[in-house]
């Protein structure tokens, strides 16, 4: 009975003092737990934190700045700096291009078109009885104008050029021109619109007392007229012609061959600071055009039509500021594999550019030596001489095209 009772006590101490290590066990487990639970829950916070630090530089990154300094990242041989061109590229077959003569020549209908803009746009005041005026003329008349017979602010007016039927005037004023004769004068009996800006006029009746002083007419195309207004460009009006038909030809071609080589030519890498400048550059301009649109309504209007940079993206591309940063990088890609492009043809045809020569070709093409200089102030000495290499090459490459 002893022994039993001593197994049965040796048992109940054995199985508590197993209890304890279980115990023991799962309070170290639980510790364990509890400190890897603390250590990833630090990890966690602190990989959320190390995401949002990433995607905020993320989007800084992605963030443009304007800046409108077009040479940046440009040397004085207009060239990019630090990089040889070809290693970014896989370039176009520059000697084997082949173009329709049809997509090149400028036809004659096109030559007689450019004739007649011009001829509109040195119309000569004639100031003969026998012609008359008729709805589209551009007429110069003077006026004065009553309401209940005393004349007021702004009614009177001399030597005043009008095109009849373009509505510049009010009520029916110009359609009451028409059929009169240079040296007639008459009444034009009109009424201003109720929503008039000038308070004291608004639906009131006026009488304008007008002179028709002579009616502007179109000149004819001939040797004499080219001598007077085109002689930096030709002597004879057939000459001229000739001019319009070579000028324009050479202006297809080397706007085919630019729009073949660009199309035709594939990135491999992308020199980042040169991207960079052109999206910077980029964005400079399109504030420029947000700034001259403000102001053109704030000059016109008297109020501005943009709120922001932010507001001008929104209302003109439907974007954010941050989506039209990202849109960037599509925006300059064809400017990036065209320069690359033409410093690549450089380097391996030891084509080379000047500022000099860049300023001569600039006064050949009929600018000032004056506009060259200013636009070296506005977009530096790399800038200009880079477009006088592009020049080079395009022309080089020009003169290599099959036109068939």
């Amino acid at each position: 009975m002893k022994t039993e009772s001593n197994n049965e006590e040796m048992s109940l101490s054995k199985q508590r003092k197993l209890a304890r290590k279980k115990e023991i066990v799962r309070q170290k487990r639980n510790a364990v737990i509890a400190k890897v639970v603390a250590v990833l829950v630090i990890l966690a916070i602190i990989g959320v934190v190390v995401l949002v630090v990433l995607k905020d530089q993320t989007k800084k990154d992605k963030q443009v700045t304007a800046d409108s300094n077009f040479s940046a990242q440009l040397d004085d041989n207009g060239k990019i700096k630090d990089i040889k061109a070809s290693d970014y590229i896989t370039m176009a077959d520059y000697n084997n291009i082949t173009a329709s003569l049809s997509d090149i020549e400028y036809a004659d209908d096109k030559v007689e078109s450019d004739i007649q803009t011009i001829l509109e746009n040195n119309k000569v005041l004639n100031e003969s009885a026998e012609l008359e005026a008729k709805d589209g003329d551009k007429v110069k008349i003077d006026y004065a104008g009553t309401v209940d017979g005393v004349a007021f602010d702004s009614g009177t007016a001399e030597d005043q050029d009008i095109v009849l039927g373009s509505g510049s005037l009010i009520d029916t004023f110009e359609q009451q021109i028409v059929g009169h004769k240079p040296g007639d004068a008459f009444d034009v009996n009109v009424t201003f619109p109720e929503d008039y800006g000038t308070e004291d006029l608004a639906g009131k009746a006026a009488v304008f007392a007008v002179t028709l002083k002579g009616i502007y007419v179109t000149p004819e195309f001939t040797d004499e007229f080219v001598a007077e207004k085109l002689s930096q460009y030709a002597t004879t009006a057939d000459g001229y012609r000739q001019y319009l038909k070579d000028t324009n030809y050479k202006t297809n071609l080397s706007n085919f061959v630019s729009d073949y080589v660009v199309e035709n030519t594939t990135l491999k890498d992308t020199p980042k600071a040169y991207q960079k400048q052109l999206k910077s550059n980029f964005k400079a301009t399109e504030q420029s055009y947000y700034e001259y649109y403000n102001q053109m309504y704030l000059t016109y209007l008297g109020k501005a039509q943009y709120t922001s940079f932010e507001d001008y993206l929104s209302q003109t591309y439907e974007m954010t500021e941050e989506q039209y940063d990202e849109s960037l990088d599509e925006k300059v890609t064809n400017d990036l594999k065209f320069a690359l492009f033409c410093q690549a043809v450089a380097e391996a045809e030891g084509i080379t550019a000047t500022l000099d020569e860049a300023k001569q070709y600039y006064v050949s093409e009929g600018g000032t030596e004056e506009d060259f200089d200013s636009q070296v102030t506005t977009y530096g000495n790399g800038y200009m001489v880079q477009n006088m290499l592009k020049e080079k090459v395009i022309n080089m490459i020009c003169d290599k095209v099959k036109v068939q």
